[in-house]
Parts: structure tokens; C-alpha cells; sequence
């Protein structure tokens, strides 16, 4: 059961420094809170067992790696805004279009029906 424990907490730890790095670093902290879980079961139970608790050491170290990357990030992200004018300038033309196909086919309307 140690060594399952210690094996969790070691995946979730990687994939939450991994996802700390990617675009996706909100989704950090819940692989980080599982490590830290897995991270404490694995070392009461080494400590119980008498076994090295090196490796759950190195699992509270990434999981604090993690944490300071994603912390980071939320910080001092910032959104930013594209141009807006060219999106609102292909908005102007796409209903300019709009109602020009609108009148043609009102006039074939107008048309079939006469």
C-alpha cells in the first residue's frame, strides 16, 4: 500500500508541474492537492513501516514546484485584447453581404411572384 501511494503521489506531482507549465495552469492545483494527499499517506506510512522517506520527499518538492508555477502564473497573467477594429470591420462587411443577398433574393421573390 506505501509503495502505491508513494507511486500516485509521484504521477500526480509530474502532471502537476506539467500542467503548471502549460496554458492550462489553473488545472495544476487539482493533480497538486491529490500529490500532497498520496505524498502524506505514502510517508506515515514509511514512517510506520520504518522505511526511507526520500522519494515522498521528492514528491512535496515537486508538488511545491507546481504550486509556485500555477501561483505564478495567476498572478501576473494577464488577458489581452486583440484588435478589435478589424473584427468589427469583417462584422460591417459580413451584414453589408447579408443584406445585399437579402435584397436579391427579394427581387427574385418580387420577380416570381408577378
Amino acid at each position: 500500500m506505501r509503495l502505491t501511494f508513494i507511486i500516485l503521489g509521484l504521477i500526480t506531482s509530474i502532471l502537476a508541474v506539467i500542467l503548471a507549465i502549460l496554458p492550462l495552469y489553473i488545472l495544476s492545483f487539482i493533480p497538486a492537492i491529490l500529490a500532497i494527499l498520496f505524498g502524506l499517506l505514502g510517508f506515515f506510512k514509511s514512517k510506520k513501516a520504518h522505511k526511507p522517506t526520500h522519494t515522498t520527499q521528492l514528491i512535496f518538492l515537486l508538488t511545491i514546484i507546481a504550486f509556485a508555477i500555477a501561483t505564478y502564473q495567476t498572478v501576473y497573467s494577464t488577458t489581452e485584447v486583440g484588435d478589435t477594429e478589424q473584427l468589427e470591420l469583417r462584422e460591417e462587411s459580413s451584414l453589408e453581404d447579408s443584406m445585399n443577398e437579402l435584397e436579391d433574393i427579394e427581387i427574385i421573390d418580387s420577380d416570381i411572384a408577378d
